[in-house]
């Protein structure tokens, strides 16, 4: 039966069928193409949308001032916070020396003069390094 076959027949029918095939990949790729600029344009439109939509002007606005908010507290607490970390250290030399000075029996006048500071800040340094002594 095989025989009988022609080779140019074999050979047109396998161009034939190969030819079907061919047209059937362009086809899907054509109806592939097809969707995906549809999907394309529906996600296109619902971005524009989103970025015309004027109901979320409050949300935004909410959002803007929540941060905000939350900036300034942050900076506000920040100051705090790093004078928690420096509990252990030691106090600057100046209220080392001030307390020496003041131990000495030196007054605010003295003081200040020595430290090159003002006669009511060296006096409330001595209140507070003499508050500080009462405490311990």
């Amino acid at each position: 039966m095989f025989a009988s076959i022609n080779p140019i027949s074999c050979s047109s029918i396998a161009a034939g069928l190969c030819l079907f095939a061919f047209l059937l990949v362009i086809k899907r790729q054509r109806a592939d193409r097809k969707q995906e600029t549809i999907r394309i344009r529906a996600l296109q439109l619902k971005i524009d949308a989103a970025l015309q939509d004027d109901c979320h002007d409050a949300s935004r606005e909410a959002f803007s001032t929540s941060l905000k908010t939350a900036h300034l507290t942050t900076e506000l607490q920040f100051p705090r916070l790093q004078s928690l970390a420096k509990i252990d250290k030691q106090p600057p030399e100046k209220y080392k020396i001030l307390s020496k000075l003041a131990s000495q029996g030196m007054g605010a006048e003295e003081i200040a003069s020595i430290l090159e500071i003002s006669r009511i800040e060296a006096g409330q340094l001595l209140s507070l390094c003499n508050m500080a002594k009462c405490g311990q």
